[in-house]
């Protein structure tokens, strides 16, 4: 049952009545003839919008829907029974596409197809959405891509085949002509390669001694041997002997690996020696001996002139600069965020909830901001920070919301902000407020030249939020959790002057993989970084 303007206008002024202090409600244009938000989808009230991108196909428009358990009041609420809905522009002809597939999206090449993998096989399926076509299997599982962290290349999908926890044989699924009629075909590029889940990181890890890129794979084969694997024609160069981990930069050009010959066990790695291997210009270096385990992402800011090495039995980390490897200590719960243009290196501490600036150089820092805070996002000359004593990770932490520019004063935006807040291309924010123990809270749209907060609806799923329609229709959308209201909206929200407006921006954005912990668990590991997805990655491997 849609809910027409005036339902709607009674439903919200019933949700004013009963919340906290009334808050003005946000001008919100005509969506599909009706004025205010608009269902496009019925859900059951345990039904929401999962935190995965939403899409439009030509006219119709597909949504990933998830249940959360009643009963679940952890910081993260888990979800369950995936189910893929496409709807016409205006909620026309709903479908259910699947009950099995937990993210949708797209391929370069195919920009009008609809694809869909099941998180626990990697299975990738062509989905139609009219729903009149099955889903049609367009590459095979990879048991591997936990959480169908899949690895494009220009030549096509990889992956893995397991024979046992150790060893397995390295895959390319080339891509078909036509997805919607077509199976790759999966060749053998490398058999066996070694799989063991222990790495730390890196471009495109598939596994724990793998590395993938447009062209290539860096890889361990069945002797311990470092190898690159040519993907237009399918060669293997081999680069080391003798190699128990690796780990590359994200461009390919350099390459880190640790050396089979034991020179101390600790109680949860083996150390050895650590050489570095720049194969654009040639050459190796002996960076210390440690475990390559230790380290986060040894190569994550080598496109901006440094490495970084733990070194736990110090304790510290050290930090070389590329190319010339001098080196300096620096503490070993030092987090690098970004690098600036003009130089200067944003880091923050696995200890406390400050940022600041570091000299490398002098391993001299300075606070930018003297509150506690976490990031909710980066600007081309400011962070978005929210003030908060925790580092990870609750979706219901909020506190005043600031923007602390770069050179200059400290901005407060709103009185409450978190982590799920947005930027709209006009400058204002957007996101949910005063998040419950069941993962709900008030949309609101605030203005940062006032700090006002003006409603948008009640009762919505903080995870569900996707402001990506914005540029194209003017349009957000978002689940709602609240009896017979319940389903999946679209709002428009009035039109502000858009000049000069403030951007996010992405520096060195980041991704999830799956290794094994100490016990043989699944834990995540992070391949490029931002202060906020690392902390999180952390707690929830702790």
């Amino acid at each position: 049952m849609k809910l027409g303007a005036v339902g709607w206008v009674a439903a919200i002024v019933l949700a004013m009545g009963c919340g906290p202090d009334p808050v003005a409600q946000e001008e919100l244009e005509e969506v599909c003839g009706e004025a205010g938000p608009f269902r496009v989808l019925e859900l059951e009230p345990d039904q929401r919008i999962a935190a995965v991108r939403s899409l439009r196909i030509a006219d119709r428009r597909v949504f990933v829907v998830h249940r959360v358990a009643a009963d679940d009041t952890s910081s993260i609420p888990s979800w369950s029974d995936p189910e893929v809905w496409s709807t016409g522009l205006c909620g026309e002809s709903p479908v259910q596409l699947s009950s099995d597939i937990e993210k949708i999206f797209t391929n370069e090449r195919w920009p009008d197809v609809l694809l869909g993998c099941k998180q626990e096989t990697g299975e990738v399926f062509e989905l139609d959405p009219l729903g009149v076509r099955a889903p049609h299997l367009v590459f095979a599982g990879d048991p591997a891509a936990v959480g169908c962290a899949l690895r494009w290349s220009d030549h096509g999908l990889l992956s893995v085949v397991p024979h046992d926890d150790d060893f397995g044989a390295l895959m390319l699924s080339p891509y078909p002509e036509d997805p919607r009629t077509q199976t790759s075909e999966p060749v053998t590029l490398l058999d066996p390669v070694r799989i063991t889940e222990n790495g730390t990181g890196g471009t495109g890890m598939i596994a724990g001694s793998i590395r993938t890129f447009a062209d290539s794979v860096l890889a361990l084969d069945g002797k311990d041997t470092l190898v690159r694997v040519d993907l237009a024609d399918r060669s293997v160069t081999t680069l080391q002997e003798e190699v128990r981990e690796i780990d590359a930069s994200f461009d390919g050009r350099y390459v880190m690996w640790q050396d089979m010959a034991v020179t101390r066990e600790s109680d949860w790695a083996t150390e050895g020696k650590v050489f570095l291997r720049d194969l654009t210009a040639g050459g190796d270096a002996l960076l210390g001996e440690t475990s390559l385990t230790y380290s986060l992402n040894p190569l994550g800011y080598a496109g901006g002139g440094i490495v970084q090495l733990d070194f736990p039995s110090a304790p510290m980390q050290r930090i070389f600069f590329l190319p010339g490897l001098e080196s300096i200590p620096a503490p070993s719960d030092l987090v690098i965020n970004t690098k600036l243009d003009d130089g200067r290196w944003l880091v923050s501490s696995r200890s406390d909830n400050f940022f600041y600036w570091y000299d490398l150089r002098e391993g001299t820092r300075e606070q930018l901001f003297s509150r506690p805070a976490d990031l909710v996002w980066f600007e081309s000359d400011a962070l978005v920070l929210f003030e908060t004593e925790k580092q990870c990770c609750d979706e219901r932490d909020e506190g005043p919301l600031w923007r602390v520019p770069f050179d200059g004063e400290p901005e407060q935006l709103a009185e409450r902000g978190n982590r799920s807040m947005r930027l709209l291309p006009d400058g204002r924010i957007i996101g949910p407020v005063g998040i419950g123990s069941d993962g709900v809270g008030r949309l609101v749209v605030i203005d940062p030249s006032t700090g006002e907060e003006r409603r948008v609806d009640d009762r919505v799923d903080g995870r569900s939020v996707d402001t990506r329609w914005f540029e194209d229709e003017g349009l957000i959308s978002y689940s709602v959790s609240d009896g017979e209201r319940s389903g999946v909206y679209l709002a428009r929200l009035s039109q502000h002057e858009r000049s000069g407006a403030r951007k996010a921006v992405v520096r060195e954005g980041h991704a999830i993989d799956v290794g094994r912990g100490a016990e043989g668990e699944r834990v995540p590991v992070i391949r490029s970084l931002t202060t906020g997805g690392e902390r999180e990655a952390r707690a929830r491997a702790e």
